[in-house]
């Protein structure tokens, strides 16, 4: 299982929220997302299709809560199963990473668990350059 959680301080919660909270975004921060094609299915919850970097797909269920400014990533099927938690808390945008890879992506855990750890790095530097 991959686990684990990066965090950076932001000035301006809103502004950073903003750009968060709209999941048709996501690709544009989240390079190991190439495409998204999901539809609203309810009040802030969306399902449908993902395309990662790598040649693969599954399908996937994105909630946003405005409350606590919280967006769920919930991969359903595919060759990672589990959530990607991205939050505003504290004056910081965190990502957190609870997810299991598919059997043939297994033995390749560690480089690829470094490998999410690289690109949420990135991804947060790239929300946060958006709004300076």
């Amino acid at each position: 299982m991959i686990k684990f959680t990066i965090c950076k301080e932001i000035g301006n919660e809103d502004k950073v929220w903003e750009i968060i909270k709209d999941p048709y975004k996501i690709p544009n921060y989240w390079k190991g997302t190439r495409e998204l094609n999901i539809k609203e299915i309810g009040r802030n919850i969306y399902e449908g299709d993902i395309k990662f970097a790598f040649p693969s797909s599954g399908k996937v269920r994105i909630m946003v809560d405005d409350n606590s400014k919280r967006v769920i990533i919930n991969y359903l099927s595919g060759p990672i199963r589990g959530i990607h938690e991205i939050t505003i808390e504290n004056k910081q945008l965190c990502s957190k990473w609870s997810v299991e890879l598919s059997l043939l992506l297994k033995p390749m855990e560690k480089r690829t668990e470094e490998h999410f750890k690289s690109g949420t790095i990135h991804a947060i530097e790239r929300i946060i350059s958006e709004i300076t």
